[in-house]
């Protein structure tokens, strides 16, 4: 296909297509892949990148995006640079190619490798400059894939899992229907090839029948609209095999009961009109209520708009038929989604409806971004909460002031507070529904009417990121904890390392900004001080390993000649004066003076010391030995204790001060609620209570024994706000 039968298509709807410009990067496209062949043989010019802008015409957009299209490879195949693209056809052009080359580098396959995380953030968050770039990349890919049996099979898969994980939600999200569904078609085709002919070969068995019935079918009901006085265009819609199934292996739906096999579409002039045509069907039909969606009052996010409905026919044994009516502009928006709000003079979305879908693509894209977690943990949850998004049903609900708002169904009132703003998220402290006080994980409903309750005192609660739908309400829930950790990590990090500091007769003031500290700081390859003491307070680091490295040689040396730490070479007296040079007290139990103990005799590594109730033990009683403990002046054993206690800010700092004030070190520490669930599953504790606003700090302390330990932990229950103590086992 030449330049001009290409200009003739896109001044079907845009007479003011900049001829010229167009045809330059025809013809330098065509000159730079000239000799360049496609896997099956054909020219790379004349069919890819053709291709690519047809569907690029097809979705009707701007001059610049379909020559962006033209020439979307040659910075990546060809001798082309982007300086020279902008010299010849202007900054955006180039801009626009060299966004879709960058994509172009970073492939997902599908795993959890650090590099694929990352290039797969790479990819959406190089959407958020330009959407542009994103539609030329998805007419890209609906090409190769049309090609795709050309590859070798393990290149077929890769490529067909990507478009399945990443391009079809984005189509999705950004309304264009066709792309969507061809590329999950595509997809589903070379990855579960058995599933497809399957379903392909039930559709095809009574193919001839169906199109009979859908013909019969359309003639009626077009001539009850007109006669009703209503302009209508009647036709069949075609389902997706991926669609079917989904409901196949998703629903458990059996194929002979999949309702919209048989699906009709009924298209008029208005809004009122599609109102009228459903009022007529109802009357000549029964039809099934709970099946009925109005669609248009309630728009979806993506922008799509239709009233669907199931009438029984009463002509073949009251077989189902869905039904979607719309008006033309409606169809325009569910077929090219964003795209039909383009303007392709400016390139950009031209209506209210086109710049909010992409204003909420850019939130989630931005919220993607700010995440904290490592990238391979990125990777398991976006995908699992970008696609519940995307692909779930959604829920339309009100603002006390009548403004609509869509959110994924299930959606709570925490997500719809969040949706609001980030603030009154933060300070939710309850909400009504329809005037009635409901809790925050009540499950929202189409139609509700939502006031959220804020106190300016008000937090977040660990538990709503279990309770939310959307991720920028979990993404901000996350945030808010990550900040607030970081706060409780520096003041425990400090702590501590004054703590061991003052141990060693160093002055902890001076110390923390000395030269000296700020070489342990390089050594451990760390940047600042705060750094340093977040990763001794989340227990990255400990207090005594890097007061060690702070310590001059001479007087780690004279360190080395105090009494030994249990951890090498504890006080421990064997029976009959047996005499093995290595006792270790075993951390699964962590065993201290005035515990019940037993010894085992291992296979080369001395004996191992445990409390006598760990189940660690084996049932070996020839390789058991009685030991018991022998008093050492001046040595302390480390034990874990777990507290549960109000999540409110100075909390930490009166446990820890409690505890230095019993005269007993802190070794190490954290918190959250990971640890609290390795708690709960280990110690067996019966009287824990329910999670809302508790925080849980894991502490390690350096005690003499176990009178000492239930002296601390008496002590520590005392505190207001201390809900529950027990030591860690």
């Amino acid at each position: 296909m030449n330049a001009e039968s290409l200009v003739n298509q896109i001044q079907a709807y845009n007479p003011e297509v900049d001829f010229e410009l167009f045809r330059r990067c025809y013809k330098y496209g065509q000159e730079h892949h000239r000799g360049h062949l496609r896997k099956s043989g054909d020219p790379y010019f004349e069919t890819h990148c053709i291709e690519t802008a047809k569907t690029l015409i097809g979705l009707r957009l701007d001059t610049q995006t379909i020559c962006a299209g033209l020439l979307h490879d040659v910075i990546e195949d060809t001798s082309a640079t982007r300086d020279e693209l902008a010299s010849l056809f202007g900054e955006t052009i180039a801009h626009l190619v060299e966004g879709v080359t960058q994509i172009g580098k970073y492939q997902f396959k599908g795993g959890t490798h650090r590099w694929q995380a990352e290039n797969y953030l790479k990819l959406l968050l190089a959407t958020a400059e330009d959407i542009r770039v994103i539609l030329i990349k998805l007419a890209d890919r609906l090409h190769n894939m049309e090609t795709l049996s050309f590859l070798p099979m393990h290149k077929q898969q890769e490529n067909a899992k990507e478009t399945l994980d990443v391009y079809a939600p984005l189509a999705h999200r950004l309304g264009i229907h066709r792309i969507r569904s061809r590329l999950e078609d595509l997809a589903f085709k070379h990855l579960h090839p058995i599933e497809y002919k399957e379903i392909a070969s039930l559709l095809a068995e009574k193919l001839g029948e169906r199109e009979a019935y859908k013909d019969k079918m359309v003639e009626i009901i077009t001539w009850e609209l007109e006669a009703a006085g209503i302009e209508t265009k009647v036709y069949g819609r075609p389902k997706h095999i991926y669609s079917i199934y989904n409901k196949i292996h998703q629903k458990g739906t059996p194929f002979e009961k999949i309702r919209d096999l048989i699906g009709l579409r009924i298209l008029v002039n208005t809004t009122p009109e599609c109102y009228s045509a459903i009022g007529i069907l109802h009357s000549k039909w029964r039809h099934i209520p709970e099946r009925f969606k109005d669609l248009i009052g309630l728009r979806k996010a993506n922008g799509y708009q239709s009233l669907h409905t199931t009438i029984m026919d009463g002509l073949d044994g009251g077989r189902s038929v869905e039904i979607q009516v719309r008006t033309f502009e409606m169809h325009e928006v569910a077929e090219y989604g964003i795209a039909a709000h383009w303007s392709y003079k400016q390139g950009t979305p031209s209506t209210k409806e086109g710049k909010s879908i992409f204003a909420e693509l850019r939130q989630i894209l931005k919220d993607i971004q700010e995440f904290k977690d490592p990238p391979y943990q990125v990777i398991q949850s976006m995908k699992r909460e970008m696609r519940q998004e995307l692909f779930s049903d959604e829920v339309y609900v009100f603002s006390p002031k009548g403004d609509l708002y869509a959110l994924p169904a299930d959606s709570t009132p925490i997500d719809f507070a969040y949706k609001i703003h980030t603030d009154i998220g933060h300070t939710c402290c309850g909400a009504e529904v329809n005037g009635t006080l409901v809790p925050l994980k009540y499950r929202l409903q189409n139609g509700d009417r939502v006031k959220i309750l804020t106190n300016a005192r008000g937090t977040p609660r660990r538990e709503w990121r279990r309770w939310v739908r959307t991720t920028t309400a979990r993404a901000k829930i996350r945030r808010w904890f990550n900040e607030q950790d970081k706060v409780r990590s520096l003041v425990l990090g400090k702590k501590f390392l004054e703590d061991e500091m003052r141990r060693h007769h160093l002055e902890p003031r001076p110390s923390i900004k000395s030269p000296e500290l700020l070489k342990v700081i390089e050594k451990l390859k760390l940047k600042t001080i705060e750094e340093l003491l977040m990763q001794i307070g989340n227990g990255k680091l400990s207090a005594p390993d890097v007061v060690r490295l702070l310590m001059p040689e001479d007087a780690e040396s004279k360190e080395k000649k105090q009494p030994p730490v249990p951890d090498s070479v504890p006080a421990i007296q064997l029976e009959d004066g047996i005499d093995i040079a290595m006792v270790r007290v075993m951390k699964c139990c962590q065993p201290i003076p005035g515990d019940e103990i037993v010894g085992y005799i291992t296979r080369g590594r001395g004996v191992s010391m445990h409390k006598a109730e760990c189940l660690r033990i084996l049932d070996e009683p020839e390789r058991m030995i009685h030991v018991e403990w022998k008093f050492v002046e001046g040595v302390t054993y480390p034990v874990a204790i777990v507290v549960a206690c109000d999540d409110r800010p100075g909390m930490l700092g009166e446990i820890t001060t409690l505890i230095a004030q019993c005269k007993v070190n802190i070794r190490a520490g954290n918190f959250g609620t990971v640890e609290a669930m390795k708690h709960r599953s280990s110690s067996g504790a019966a009287h824990q209570p329910e999670s809302n606003g508790t925080a849980y700090d894991r502490l390690t302390l350096e005690v003499t024994g176990v009178e000492q330990l239930e002296f601390v932990i008496a002590a520590i229950r005392r505190l207001k706000g201390v809900q529950w103590v027990t030591r860690k086992t």
